[in-house]
């Protein structure tokens, strides 16, 4: 009986790892739940009867939820899906002075998420209010804390890095290759979900500590 408990929970954890990470993918759950969700049943390695029910209890509401009706809807727009993502991006990075007020998520070039920004108009995060500002001068972005590099620039991006290089600035985008040119963090549509890349060395060099709890559901991350 043991062995067969022994077999079966490592099976019913990575069941889990696996839905929690398409409620990441989805939006459909913030970061900070999934990452806690992990740190106690992922990552725990303990083999007795009352760990494999709870394990096993969770794993099925896990399947009741990821099936029911509601949730084979149409999916949503690639961009509402990227702004649910955008504020786990902020909320898991630390500036290296976070006693300012506000944070502001500036948006260089055109803007592609249109309505779908509402969802993170004035929230909040470690107390510090996301204020939303658009932007056409590449000189305006030394005033914000984070940049999203829309794709009606990318062909300036070696400029963009440049002028924000050395600076406490999360810069953002959704262009192939971006993290490897030096972005902090670049998001792409696999299959339907978000996945995004992380880049360490660009994230130290501009002051700034990625979340290892954001860094887990990162595709890929670059030193």
């Amino acid at each position: 009986m043991r062995a067969g408990m022994t077999f079966l929970l490592p099976k019913l954890r990575q069941l889990i790892v696996r839905i929690a990470k398409a409620w990441i993918m989805a939006g459909c759950m913030p970061v900070k739940q999934a990452a806690s969700a992990l740190g106690y049943l992922g990552y725990r390695h303990n083999s007795n009867q009352s760990s494999l029910r709870h394990c096993a209890i969770l794993a099925l509401c896990c399947l009741l939820l990821t099936y029911s009706p509601g949730t084979r809807a149409e999916q949503p727009p690639e961009y509402r899906l990227k702004v649910a993502f955008l504020y786990n991006f902020i909320a898991y990075t630390e500036w290296p002075d976070q006693q300012n007020l506000n944070l502001n998520f500036c948006i260089y070039g055109e803007d592609p998420f249109g309505e779908h920004l509402q969802h993170l108009r004035g929230k909040k995060t470690n107390e510090q209010e996301i204020l939303i500002r658009h932007t056409h001068n590449i000189e305006d972005l030394s005033m914000c804390q984070i940049v999203f590099i829309s794709r009606s620039v990318i062909h300036d991006l070696n400029a963009i890095l440049n002028q924000l290089n050395g600076k406490p600035i999360l810069t953002i985008s959704d262009n192939p290759n971006a993290s490897l040119q030096g972005v902090v963090i670049n998001m792409s549509i696999k299959e339907g979900k978000v996945t995004f890349e992380a880049n360490i060395a660009s994230a130290k060099r501009n002051g700034l500590k990625l979340s290892s709890q954001l860094l887990r559901f990162a595709s890929e991350v670059y030193q």
